[in-house]
């Protein structure tokens, strides 16, 4: 039996994911938006530039998942597994594109903030940007860089499933009341919960 990892993520996973990245990012344009150390110096043309490109990046991800939702076909199951198919192709390019900025947002976050990466961050926003919510490391962005683990491990990791997995992993059962389509955070809350065990193990590096 092939195990998860080894699998091509699922369509939940994706979103899942892509419901993570889209939080740290919201944290990452408010610090743009309301840097609040009055003492640490970017200038104003340089925090709006990075904003923008923030807020383009995140607007992206929301318009294709959202476009995913409303025409996502209703009654036909091979046409629905394929629109599931290309929406995860549009979303592994903008995981790239994540994955090249994280490096730089987390420097300009750790300046901002005054505030370490790998741990002792400086308060409960810092704390939540680098290392997760709710102390889920993986879903922290870290360093940005994938050899330090946490959230760009995890995305270079889909990505690299993506690639090479052997067959694709299940989509989780919805509850009998679940709507025919859940929106993106509904698909993200119900895969997080049935997946808690290989949520701890992602995105580590031991």
């Amino acid at each position: 039996m092939v195990a998860q990892e080894d699998m091509k993520p699922s369509y939940d996973e994706w979103m899942y994911w892509t419901q993570v990245i889209v939080d740290r990012l919201t944290t990452v344009t408010h610090v743009y938006g309301n840097p609040p150390h009055a003492d640490v110096f970017m200038s104003e043309r340089e925090k709006q530039e990075k904003l923008a490109q923030t807020v383009d990046l995140m607007r992206r991800l929301h318009n294709l998942t959202d476009e995913n939702e409303l025409s996502m076909p209703a009654d036909n199951a091979d046409e629905a597994h394929a629109h599931e198919l290309r929406l995860i192709e549009g979303l592994q390019l903008l995981y790239r594109e994540v994955l090249d900025r994280l490096p730089l947002l987390s420097q300009d976050m750790q300046k901002l903030l005054k505030s370490p990466w790998y741990d002792d961050c400086a308060g409960k926003l810092a704390n939540i940007l680098f290392r997760g919510a709710l102390d889920k490391e993986r879903e922290g962005i870290g360093s940005g860089m994938p050899e330090n683990g946490r959230l760009p491990t995890v995305i270079e990791g889909l990505l690299e499933r993506e690639a090479s997995g052997d067959g694709r992993v299940l989509r989780v059962k919805k509850p009998p009341q679940a709507p025919p389509f859940m929106r993106r955070e509904e698909i993200a809350r119900l895969w997080g919960k049935r997946n808690s065990a290989f949520l701890r193990s992602a995105g580590r590096v031991d």
